[in-house]
């Protein structure tokens, strides 16, 4: 019940009516979410520029924080607590850092004693390098200039010769003898001298101390700080986040000892090679350039060349240097192109293209720390785009997964007409399945989309052109028909729609006219029916090819091909009936009791109804017919050899 409103006075003005409001704006809803996201985005990147001196160092701790992690895990199973095992792990990881250090310092100071030997080698290759470069770089200078003077008119004073401009003397300098006023050098101050070092070397001393002072507590605080971030992350969902936490610490881990492993190795085989060329002081250069590998691009290069610089400094000729620069060449690219992509697999999950773009990104953000940091803290985005929903996105721009799966991929590219990358990606794929396969899971569901869309209009005719000539070419080259036949049929057809009527042509002028011979053994024979529709026209001539991949003698026939036979076919020589369904709505009552009438004076044969892919087929053989029914061209191959079998 509800209280009556109360009369409204006869004399009081009516209520003059609320302007409408105006509509919303389409782009408001839109636009939004992606300027809130945008101003997110450049708020994060501001904060990571702005605390790059705080978060560099804690970064950088935690990535070694998980290089321990295995360590610590080892101690602990040996029944250490968590504090005795983080100080172990890093009481272990000083020794050995201390050990590698006393041996390249023991080396540096062997170097540094031999290298007045060198003098007359540096000199003599300074020397031919200076004329190779800053000497022709100075002619071609001088000649440049000569070239500009001929073109430029010459100035001249009033008085017609050439002006030679006076020596002014500044207030208060003597130049009737040698100069009085200039200062005795002064000697800097030793307090100076060690502020100034102190002030070198407190910013990296400084740093060092900072990552290991993170560290120490993120290994003894490692079971509560990953409590914390997996509660951070997933709130009440701890499921997800632990699932997420551990993907991102089995990645890391994975990529740490499997670059830890081959940055060893390519150490060990740089300083063997070294030092069997003689290269002075080998250990040096290959514990360098196994450091120096873990900086993506620029590390090792750096490495090549300060090795090649010791090879030219102690070798009278070139002869040596090549031979150095020839060994770190050879062993980037053995490793780079061939042991890596082995080793590693899937550890990391990105893109070859992603990791290119993230060291760029990294180092312009935070330096060489960045580019140093630059795969393992893009790997830890790829995780997160994994597992957080609203950062999927960039998993799909830095993840190794594609984009699009094969049957995306089949129809993209046929809508486009490129049946290059087609031909790629089917010919990698049969390298491994069967053609069978290939069409179950790569063409017919290419097909199921682009049905989708012709019911909705979506496809213009240029692009149903395109698509239908590209799979003409595609099964033409993978059937091994004659190239130049296919695509003169691809140019030149008129291509009415009937794509399976068409490349069942491409088959019959090379086969003729019956698919082949008559005069076959009996039962030998496997006959694909498709009814009146153009999708069944086109899996039956699918079918049909998928069958002869398997060495299986089969032909397509329509089904009012059922009525005319071939004078010389023999009933006796077929041994089974595939025949592909239709929808309801698209099957023609007199093809259907064609269909059941031929198959009914065919007793002896083994019927099966092909319905494969995710529309809606309907089984057309008469159910007083014995038959089985298929679901896809797999399960067809498997049944033929079962029964040939």
């Amino acid at each position: 019940m509800t209280a009556p409103s109360p009369p409204s006075s006869p004399s009081s003005p009516p209520a003059a009516p609320s302007p409408p409001s105006p509509p919303p704006s389409p782009h408001a809803s839109a636009f939004s979410p992606l300027a809130a996201k945008f101003l997110i985005g450049v708020a994060v990147l501001g904060l990571l520029y702005l605390g790059r001196d705080v978060l560099e160092p804690v970064t950088l701790a935690a990535m070694l924080a998980f290089v321990l992690a295995p360590v610590v895990r080892r101690f602990r199973g040996l029944g250490l607590g968590q504090a005795p095992a983080a100080l172990a792990a890093l009481g272990v990881a000083g020794v050995l850092m201390s050990l590698l250090a006393m041996v390249l310092f023991a080396q540096l100071s062997a170097m540094a004693r031999e290298w007045p030997a060198y003098e007359s080698n540096v000199r003599e290759k300074v020397v031919v390098l200076r004329k190779f470069t800053l000497d022709q770089l100075r002619e071609a200078q001088g000649r440049a200039g000569r070239m500009v003077g001929e073109l430029t008119p010459e100035v001249s004073n009033g008085s017609g010769g050439s002006s030679t401009a006076p020596s002014v003397s500044l207030p208060g300098e003597r130049t009737d003898g040698p100069s009085s006023g200039v200062a005795a050098a002064s000697t800097d101050d030793s307090a100076e001298v060690l502020r100034r070092l102190v002030a070198m070397v407190w910013g990296p001393v400084g740093t060092v101390g900072i990552v290991v002072l993170v560290l120490i507590f993120a290994l003894l605080e490692q079971d509560a700080l990953r409590d914390r971030l997996i509660r951070l992350l997933g709130g009440s969902d701890v499921r997800a986040a632990t699932s997420a936490v551990n993907d991102a610490g089995q990645r890391l881990a994975r990529y740490f000892v499997s670059q830890f492993s081959v940055n060893l190795g390519v150490a060990l085989v740089i300083g063997g090679l070294l030092a069997l060329l003689g290269v002075p002081h080998a250990a040096v250069w290959a514990v360098l350039a196994g450091l120096l590998r873990f900086i993506p691009y620029v590390g090792f290069p750096a490495a090549a060349l300060f090795a090649c610089l010791m090879a030219a400094a102690m070798s009278p000729g070139w002869d040596l240097v090549w031979s150095t620069g020839l060994v770190f060449l050879a062993v980037e690219l053995l490793v780079a192109h061939a042991i890596e992509p082995q080793l590693y697999g899937h550890a990391t999950g990105l893109s070859p293209f992603s990791v290119v773009v993230s060291a760029i990104f990294w180092s312009a953000l935070w330096g060489p720390v960045g580019l140093l940091l630059s795969t393992p803290l893009t790997l830890c985005l790829v995780v997160a785009g994994r597992h957080v929903p609203a950062l999927a996105f960039l998993d799909i721009l830095l993840g190794d997964a594609p984009a699009l799966n094969l049957a995306q991929r089949f129809y993209q590219r046929s809508l486009s007409g490129d049946a290059v990358e087609i031909l790629a990606d089917a010919r990698a794929f049969l390298r491994r399945k069967s053609m069978a396969a290939y069409c179950d899971r790569v063409v017919l569901p290419a097909f199921q989309m682009a049905r989708q869309d012709v019911d909705q209009n979506l496809i213009t005719a240029e692009q149903r052109q395109a698509a239908q000539a590209v799979v003409l070419q595609v099964f033409a080259e993978l059937n091994h028909l004659p190239r130049s036949r296919a695509r003169r049929r691809a140019r030149g057809a008129v291509l009415d729609g009937d794509l399976g009527l068409q490349m069942r042509q491409d088959r019959v002028m090379t086969e003729g006219p019956w698919q082949g011979r008559l005069d076959v053994p009996a039962g030998s024979l496997v006959m694909c029916v498709s009814m009146d529709d153009l999708e069944a026209h086109l899996i039956a001539e699918l079918l049909v090819r998928v069958l002869r991949s398997e060495h299986i003698d089969a032909r397509h026939i329509t089904v009012q091909e059922l009525a005319t036979p071939p004078e010389d076919a023999r009933a006796e020589s077929v041994g089974s009936v595939l025949v592909v369904g239709t929808p309801d709505d698209r099957a023609n009552a007199a093809d259907v009791q064609l269909l059941n009438q031929t198959l009914a004076q065919l007793p002896a044969v083994h019927r099966v109804s092909v319905l494969p892919g995710q529309r809606q087929l309907v089984d057309q053989i008469d159910a007083a017919l014995p038959h089985r029914t298929a679901y896809s061209f797999e399960e067809i191959i498997a049944w033929l050899r079962q029964k040939a079998g």
